[in-house]
């Protein structure tokens, strides 16, 4: 039976009899393949689509290579068909595919190693990227194919796609479905910039969209964010009557990235520093948690310093 694999430098490889050859050169007629192993004289000749042997296999003049090396070359092939084929993470092909192999090659000899993850991500990454289209040179070329536009069910996915400022050069993108009786992140958004100017056009679009499309009128009371000052300020003059909070989580972040910056991590994450003493670890770790916990306290309750 004749099958055909990739080589590394995806290259064509014929799998015949548990044998390997790789070609030697094509003709009028037929195509002469040869041992894929380059000192042994072993060849074979196909038809020239490749579909019929025209001359059996010659004897071997060296050592013939396991019949296990053929099972893995296989394996990886169905790998670099499901990665183009699939949207499944290339991690979990590559393990579904070794547990596969294993499971019907019992008998294969135990010795024989499997390419590990780092040795063929890349050929797989490469095999997926032949569904994707071009990276663009710029923005304004970056068209968006109709079908990546809608959602699983063929409803409409990408709601905005607009350009604006004068020189049309930047972009917003947005992403949403209708969907009730859920309770998930609703819109999605792509941007050029992270300006006041971007925020409140966001905004402002998320209104029209509830209300063209599910008949909301959005008056919200109170908003939860990062410490983004271009994003409050926009939520401020696109809802005046909203109050603002920041995200509890996100404040943590900050203060950690400030121990960061004043360089004081070591009192934290080193405790195999001799310089540091047991008291002044327990007391960096007392004030930082006071610092956090400072966010929980009523602001009425919160001395002035």
């Amino acid at each position: 039976m004749l099958q055909f694999t990739t080589s590394e430098r995806n290259k064509p490889v014929l799998n015949y009899n548990r044998n390997q050859y790789t070609l030697k050169r094509t003709g009028a007629t037929t195509n002469e393949w040869r041992y894929h192993q380059r000192k042994c004289s072993s060849s074979l000749s196909l038809t020239s689509n490749n579909t019929i042997v025209f001359r059996t296999p010659s004897a071997h003049s060296c050592e013939k290579q396991y019949a296990s090396k053929q099972i893995i070359d296989e394996a990886i092939q169905r790998m670099k068909k499901r990665a183009r084929e699939e949207t499944t993470t290339i991690p979990k092909i590559y393990t579904e595919e070794l547990i596969r192999t294993r499971l019907e090659n019992p008998s294969m000899v135990t010795g024989i190693s499997h390419p590990d993850l780092r040795s063929v991500d890349s050929s797989l990454y490469r095999q997926r990227a032949l569904n994707f289209p071009r990276l663009p040179n710029d923005l304004y070329n970056f068209k968006i194919p109709y079908e990546w536009t809608l959602g699983l069910r063929a409803e409409p996915f990408l709601l905005i796609d607009e350009f604006y400022d004068n020189n049309n050069q930047e972009r917003m993108l947005i992403f949403a479905t209708d969907c009730e009786g859920f309770m998930i992140p609703c819109v999605y958004a792509l941007t050029t910039r992270k300006d006041q100017i971007t925020y409140s056009k966001l905004f402002h679009h998320i209104i029209t969209l509830g209300e063209n499309r599910q008949g909301v009128r959005m008056r919200p009371t109170n908003s939860t964010c990062d410490f983004e000052k271009s994003a409050i300020n926009a939520f401020k003059l696109v809802f005046p009557g909203a109050h603002v909070k920041t995200c509890f989580f996100h404040f943590c972040q900050s203060l950690w990235r400030q121990i960061i910056d004043c360089s004081l991590s070591k009192y934290f994450i080193h405790p195999d520093d001799n310089d540091i003493t047991d008291q002044e670890r327990k007391n960096a770790s007392y004030w930082f948690n006071g610092a956090i916990g400072l966010a929980l306290i009523p602001s009425e309750l919160i001395q002035n310093v």
